[in-house]
């Protein structure tokens, strides 16, 4: 019997005697089983036959970073988000995926952003101690406009915290870090399937508004398998990509004055236009200046991509009843326990929805904020000890969350834990 031969393969190493006597258990417990006057049936044969691909979310991420064309990753170790960077060394060399171990969080950023600036797409995964020596380059690129996504898988701080846990806690961080003003975007998926999907927008909105973005996940999503259906990548939108050429009146400016804030980006060597960078407050053409004038216009300029930005903001998702009596808001990770909270509580006979942002950051509240404000009780649900988008969108928008629920002991919500503290 195929049972019998597991069982020589799995103890052969052990000697004949071992395996004689794990046979004999296996052959005595069969003839028990038979001598016994118990019937049974089998397990009905799964309904869902579809091919699935088993993933977790460091590892959808990767393949989101790649389907967008991320042809350079820089990191330096550090748990959660070091898979990410794993990932795409094991999957992405037929990619011609470059992959390099930097020697500290500093180099890591600094090393995308000149990768960047040469026409690579770039991608750099952290957690929240190694975000925090990447600050100066993060307002590096805000400053010289320069795409790069960088992934920040959160766990329980300050300091070292809890490195082997899960928590919510550095959105705060993700949404100030960098000194001096300036745009961006802040995804966070609550699945492996957001997390593909995100990412990879991730991706084409750093191209197309030419600075920082952010996928913020956390310990917990990052180990998480699921089965998820293979993604499309036919379906995929297309990725913005820097131009190669200048038709416009000469001399080129890298830092063109625009409506939109946005100018046109060439990497340099691809023509005769001169692509200059500088980290100081420049002119459009790239150049250092003390002009005043100059720099107040330079600052606007570089402010009004927020509002490209934001018209692009995906909108939260509402699961469960249209009008409902009780709301739970969460962002991120969080969403399966709050919607098998929200289950539990409209099997219970309490009209309960959720809603799931993705995106924290910018915010639209025209996608949101009337809802809200007819629910009769609404609770945020966040993996903090401060409220941390509740926060946000009170500062955003005026609405106050009056309840609560949080948690920050490193442990994943559960349902149970929601219900009992509604």
């Amino acid at each position: 019997a195929w049972i019998s031969g597991i069982i020589r393969d799995t103890f052969a190493k052990k000697g004949e005697e071992i395996v004689a006597a794990n046979l004999k258990v296996f052959d005595d417990a069969r003839a028990w089983t038979a001598a016994q006057n118990v019937t049974f049936t089998c397990i009905a044969p799964a309904v869902n036959t579809d091919k699935r691909i088993m993933l977790n979310g460091n590892e959808a991420i990767a393949l989101g970073a790649m389907a967008a064309g991320v042809n350079f990753c820089s990191f330096y170790p550090m748990t959660p988000g070091t898979s990410v960077a794993l990932t795409l060394a094991a999957k992405g060399q037929a990619m011609g995926v470059v992959v390099e171990q930097a020697e500290d969080d500093i180099a890591a950023v600094n090393m995308a952003l000149g990768a960047s600036f040469a026409g690579a797409r770039v991608l750099v995964p952290t957690s929240g101690g190694g975000f925090a020596l990447m600050v100066e380059g993060i307002s590096l690129s805000g400053m010289i406009e320069t795409p790069v996504v960088i992934v920040v898988a959160t766990r329980p701080g300050p300091a070292t915290g809890l490195p082997t846990r899960t928590e919510q806690a550095d959105l705060n961080l993700v949404l100030y870090a960098g000194h001096g003003e300036f745009p961006r975007a802040v995804f966070a998926p609550g699945t492996v399937e957001q997390c593909f999907h995100l990412t990879h927008r991730a991706v084409h909105l750093a191209e197309k508004y030419q600075g920082p973005t952010f996928v913020l996940t956390d310990q917990f999503l990052a180990d998480s398998y699921r089965g998820v259906p293979p993604f499309d990548l036919l379906l995929l939108p297309p990725v913005a990509r820097p131009g190669t050429s200048h038709d416009g009146p000469a001399p080129y400016e890298r830092y063109a004055v625009t409506e939109s804030g946005v100018s046109l980006r060439l990497v340099p060597g691809f023509g005769p236009s001169l692509v200059v960078a500088d980290s100081d407050e420049h002119t459009p053409d790239g150049h250092i200046t003390e002009d005043l004038s100059v720099r107040v216009a330079m600052q606007d300029k570089r402010s009004r991509k927020l509002a490209g930005l934001r018209a692009e903001t995906v909108p939260p998702d509402l699961s469960g009843d249209p009008d409902p009596d009780l709301l739970l808001a969460c962002w991120g990770t969080t969403l399966g326990a709050a919607l098998e909270a929200a289950s539990a509580m409209r099997q219970s006979g309490t009209s309960c929805a959720v809603l799931h942002f993705s995106q924290v950051y910018p915010l639209a509240p025209d996608h949101f904020l009337s809802f809200l404000q007819k629910v009769p009780r609404a609770v945020m649900i966040e993996g903090n000890s401060t409220g941390q988008l509740a926060r946000l969108i009170r500062q955003e928008t005026g609405f106050v969350f009056h309840h609560h629920i949080l948690r920050y002991d490193g442990l994943p919500f559960t349902a149970r834990y929601i219900l009992d503290r509604l």
